[in-house]
């Protein structure tokens, strides 16, 4: 990564003070990432419905027609549900992985915008999209394990479901029930994943972006809504230099505790 010093090439006249605006976090990039999970986990239960309620319903009328005990969700009914799985994941990681690169370039191009804005400057010529390619490589990586363990995390309440139901002899449409219940339950971990996983990304990008630029220090900026939380709510305002704890929780940067929508807006000193 080349690294400048953008106080350098502005030069302004000592002494001077310029705030650089942090790149905000586009809804359209959470949005797109929340799409490719949901696709994965609608084409999971959909599955789940098509093949393995039928099972049950199969299961259940056996049991009724010998008046007796006669067996209970076997295992092989969930060997198609989890190669599907796997399938879909590797599909949704392959798309986040796109849309990931995609929201960088658009990042990097935003990001020299802003210093024009802001000190009158041209970055082309220090600022480049290969400079994030090891940070996008370890993003693409942590992304996919999640979006392995959501899908690992969707059969396995479908396989604990159907069991749980199938020992207590449940009907069909109580099955079907506690089922769009787990389905409820994951999908608003995807929402909750997107939501923190791109807000991540755009921070560590601005992070990125100024520590390349030689800006050291940022002032910690919310979102100055209603859904600020009361401890970001008191960091407002608040300077700190990159690789310091901050007021957050664990010490975090803007952007990093779950759920954080404040950004670093970098401080220029000439």
């Amino acid at each position: 990564m080349l690294r400048y010093s953008i106080a350098k090439l502005a030069d302004k006249p000592k002494g001077t003070v310029v705030e650089l605006p942090a790149v905000d976090v586009r809804l359209s990039f959470e949005k797109q990432y929340y799409a490719a999970l949901r696709s994965m986990l609608n084409e999971i239960a959909k599955e789940a419905r098509d093949s393995i309620i039928p099972l049950y319903q199969q299961e259940q009328t056996q049991k009724r027609a010998a008046r007796a005990f006669t067996g209970d969700a076997d295992r092989t009914w969930f060997s198609t549900l989890q190669a599907l799985a796997n399938q879909l994941q590797r599909v949704a990681s392959d798309t986040v992985s796109r849309i990931l690169d995609l929201e960088g370039q658009r990042h990097t191009e935003a990001f020299m915008a802003t210093a024009k804005r802001a000190l009158g400057i041209n970055l082309s010529s220090v600022v480049r999209d290969e400079d994030l390619s090891d940070y996008l490589e370890a993003a693409v990586a942590r992304n996919t394990s999640l979006i392995q363990s959501l899908s690992d995390d969707i059969v396995k309440r479908i396989e604990q479901t159907v069991y749980t139901n199938s020992i207590a002899g449940n009907s069909v449409a109580t099955l079907r029930k506690e089922l769009q219940k787990q389905f409820g339950i994951t999908d608003r971990r995807a929402r909750l994943i997107a939501r923190d996983q791109t807000g991540k990304f755009n921070s560590d990008l601005n992070k990125i972006r100024q520590q390349q630029a030689g800006v050291t220090t940022y002032l910690w900026m919310t979102s100055h809504d209603e859904r600020v939380r009361a401890l970001h709510r008191k960091l407002d305002g608040n300077t700190y230099k990159w690789g310091e704890p901050t007021g957050a929780e664990d010490g975090l940067p803007p952007g990093q505790p779950i759920n954080c929508r404040c950004v670093a807006r970098g401080i220029v000193e000439f």
